[in-house]
């Protein structure tokens, strides 16, 4: 069904053949499509929430994250202060010492010799300790040490052993011990200051070693040491969750006693030898101090530590004149339990939106059956149950808006009212089911012959009526009603068995033929027996000066049929003249219709009835082949050679045997020892709107073909430049309304230029039409036209005529 929507009327979609489905068929897909809405809507607000939690929750983690990572920086560099402040105090302590005169005095005593002594460390050590100058010297130690706040202070000669020490009274004195291995050693017999942790062969105390080398005349002669054992620093560390490492990665100091002695990850500790390690260290191996990203790569510089379950991030610092670093960890305990929370806040979040999403979409589910059962109950109260068309009382409705439509527009409204003729024998003869299978395929038909704006309607039993609405030209009416008629003829196929009928159809016109629904009706009625009486299969108007009219279309039409055959149609010729020179190469076959009753009938009365019949393929074909005889006797006249341009209407274009009479055309011209180049098929604008993919590949035909493209009456028509660029086009003929009255500064002109400049850009040649005066020649020669064709030069002429009239310009020009 086809039905008038507005802004009055609810919008339908219906589907009318097989009849009005049942309450269910109606809501089970609406049903199912609004519980696939509301699924959907679920798994989106689930999705949304999700992605805007995750969003949060990082942003929020990054922020304590980074809050924290900055404070433990800041711990880190007081921590490092803190620890350089104090190791520059010791550092301080030797380079003091190592100036004094005593110590330089004891150190004369072995003349810088460098080989350790071969005694024992026992005698060694009591050699020393029972030497009056070394033991004054080593009390001296043993009040500094006191005064200067160290822990050890000792003094060594240039081979590396300890000669005199504050500690001179215990048992656990270093007298004695030989250093030559330690760093610092090898750095003060250099010249430089040295510092290194160890832990002493002795007294097994770990320690920062401290030395500042002894001088006298240029020679090294040993070294002041002191020592300040790690645990004495420990208070710098504690109020943080610190540890400190030397240049080679080893923990040296750290809060937690069990961390000391364990190496970072990567540290190049890990690469020095056993020998190397139980030298410095005096053990035989250090265990790595295990630290590894925390389990949740969004956070790549949280850590977690062995035996630790929290996240963690570290700070550090370094302290390049000791070689040491200072390490601050913290805790970010609340990234766990943020995450926590976040997970419940979204899985509470997804479940109460799915709830409210659910509860929403049963109550649409509700109202839409609510809605349904309404619409349907309205259904079936206003439209047909066998055909599904709209009944009576929807007709009146329709058929009422239509007369207020028309109203405001002016433009009238045709109603046609069918009656299906024989239908009676196909009921008694097939029986009733037969015959309702068929009124089903007679609506199907009588909806597919109209436009989507039209109504068609079934009134009861075998009556139909259609609606027309807002017709441009009544003539519409009748090419709907032909239509109409020529599918109910064609047979039906009714369960293996096969009927025919015919129909006769009634039209009239609002308000032409009245104003009230009823006048109408029984106009139509009139007028549909009228069509009945001449014989059926048929329809009849009921305004007489519209039927007169209508019958001489028919008149024309049928003779129109027979007059390629009688040799009625004639092919005339009007030259197109090169306006620069004056010569003529081109001709534009016109196509002319001498009745032999009317005598010339008019193109404009005659070609649409032609292609409404598509008696127009037909003659196309004849006018192409006449054409190409007359265009071979001209070629040969004309050294240049000669084109004729040939109408080819849209219809021709959609016929389905087009291509192989186009073909058909190329091998004639071709057995002529013709090309495409003499030949110029004209096109309107109106076809280069059709979507229809054919028509591109009809067009790309001629071309390949050599034959040139022209668009007729430019100008007129739904121009467009992307035509232009999309369809490869030769020339543009500006219609002759914009060339009549072309003056001086007119908008004609201007027009005119615009369209000749256009063209020239994008590579075509412009025909101008309808030139009748030499001022018009005049100006569009100054504007730049190529061609130009009209009464000025020569009317339409046979081709007799034509070919004198060509004979005597080009002589008059040579």
């Amino acid at each position: 069904m086809q039905i008038n929507r507005n802004k009055n009327s609810k919008n339908l979609k219906r589907q009318f053949f097989p009849p009005l489905a049942s309450n269910n068929s109606f809501i089970a897909p609406r049903k199912n499509l609004t519980i696939a809405v509301t699924l959907l809507l679920i798994l989106l607000w689930n999705l949304s929430v999700w992605h805007f939690s995750e969003q949060s929750y990082l942003e929020n983690s990054n922020q304590l994250i980074q809050q924290q990572t900055r404070l433990s920086q800041e711990h880190a560099n007081d921590l490092a202060n803190s620890m350089q402040r104090n190791l520059g105090y010791l550092t301080g302590i030797p380079n003091l010492l190592s100036k004094l005169l005593p110590v330089k005095w004891a150190l004369t005593k072995f003349n810088g010799d460098t080989t350790p002594s071969a005694a024992t460390y026992e005698e060694r050590r009591w050699r020393w300790t029972e030497d009056p100058g070394l033991n004054d010297l080593s009390r001296y130690l043993a009040v500094a040490k006191k005064s200067l706040h160290a822990d050890l202070i000792y003094v060594v000669n240039a081979a590396g052993d300890c000669v005199a020490a504050s500690n001179w009274d215990t048992t656990g004195t270093s007298i004695g011990t030989n250093f030559i291995e330690r760093d610092y050693f090898k750095q003060n017999r250099e010249g430089q200051q040295g510092m290194q942790y160890a832990v002493g062969k002795t007294t097994h105390i770990a320690g920062l070693y401290f030395s500042s080398p002894v001088i006298v005349d240029g020679k090294f002669l040993g070294a002041v040491v002191a020592k300040a054992d790690v645990p004495n620093l420990s208070y710098l560390i504690k109020q943080f969750d610190a540890f400190v490492t030397d240049h080679k990665g080893a923990i040296i100091l750290a809060t937690e006693k069990e961390l000391e002695m364990h190496f970072m990850p990567d540290a190049s500790i890990s690469s020095m030898s056993e020998q190397d390690i139980f030298a410095r260290y005096q053990k035989h191996n250090l265990p790595p101090l295990k630290i590894s990203d925390w389990n949740d790569p969004r956070f790549p510089t949280l850590m977690r530590f062995e035996n630790e379950t929290e996240p963690h991030v570290l700070a550090h610092k370094e302290l390049p004149e000791y070689g040491l670093t200072v390490y601050v960890e913290s805790e970010v305990a609340s990234i766990p339990v943020l995450n926590s929370s976040h997970r419940r806040f979204t899985w509470l979040l997804c479940a109460l939106g799915s709830v409210l999403i659910l509860a929403i979409g049963g109550s649409v589910l509700y109202l839409q059956s609510l809605k349904l059962s309404k619409e349907l109950l309205w259904e079936k109260a206003n439209f047909d149950t066998l055909t599904g068309l709209p009944n009576r009382d929807m007709f009146r409705d329709r058929l009422t808006q239509e007369f207020k439509k028309s109203d405001r527009s002016a433009l009238p409204v045709a109603l046609l009212l069918i009656d299906l003729d024989l239908f009676k024998e196909v009921n008694d003869t097939l029986g009733h089911e037969a015959g309702d299978v068929l009124l089903q395929q007679a609506a199907q038909r009588i909806s597919n012959c109209v436009r989507e704006t039209d109504t068609v309607a079934r009134l009861g039993g075998d009556e139909f009526t259609v609606i027309l609405s807002q017709l441009s030209d009544t003539r519409h009416a009748e090419v709907i009603a032909q239509k109409i008629i020529d599918k109910l003829s064609e047979p039906f196929q009714l369960k293996g068995e096969t009927a025919h009928i015919s129909a006769s159809l009634g039209i009239t016109l609002y308000p032409l033929d009245g104003y009230e629904i009823e006048s109408l009706m029984r106009n139509a009625d009139q007028a549909m027996y009228a069509a009945k009486k001449n014989g059926r299969n048929g329809y009849s108007y009921y305004t007489v000066s519209l039927q007169e009219a209508a019958q001489k279309r028919l008149r024309i039409t049928n003779d129109l049929r027979v007059a390629l055959t009688d040799q009625q149609l004639k092919v005339y010729f009007q030259p197109i003249i090169e306006l620069s020179t004056g010569h003529v190469h081109k001709a534009e076959a016109l196509l002319r219709w001498i009745h032999p009753v009317h005598g010339m009938i008019s193109p404009a009365e005659f070609i649409p009835l032609a292609e409404e019949t598509r008696l127009i393929v037909n003659i196309g074909s004849w006018v192409r082949g006449e054409s190409i005889n007359w265009c071979k006797r001209w070629n040969e006249l004309d050294p240049k050679g000669f084109q004729i341009s040939i109408n080819k209407s849209p219809v021709e274009f959609m016929d389905e045997n087009d291509s192989d009479k186009v073909n058909d055309f190329i091998r004639e011209i071709q057995g002529l020892s013709l090309s495409g180049q003499n030949f110029v098929f004209e096109i309107t604008e109106g076809l280069l709107l059709n979507s229809d993919p054919r028509i591109n590949i009809k067009l790309m035909e001629l071309r390949d073909a050599g034959i040139q493209v022209s668009i007729d009456d430019f100008g007129t028509g739904y121009s467009s430049l992307s035509y232009l660029k999309k369809f490869d086009i030769d020339y543009l003929k500006i219609d002759q309304s914009f060339v009549h009255n072309l003056e001086h500064d007119s908008d004609n002109v201007a027009l005119c230029e615009a369209i000749i400049v256009m063209a020239h850009k994008l590579g075509l040649k412009v025909i101008a039409e309808g030139v009748e005066t030499e001022q018009q020649r005049q100006l569009l020669l100054g504007a730049g036209c190529d061609y130009a064709q009209g009464y000025l030069f020569s009317r339409p002429v046979p081709p007799d005529a034509f070919e004198s009239w060509l004979v005597e310009n080009n002589r008059r020009l040579t």
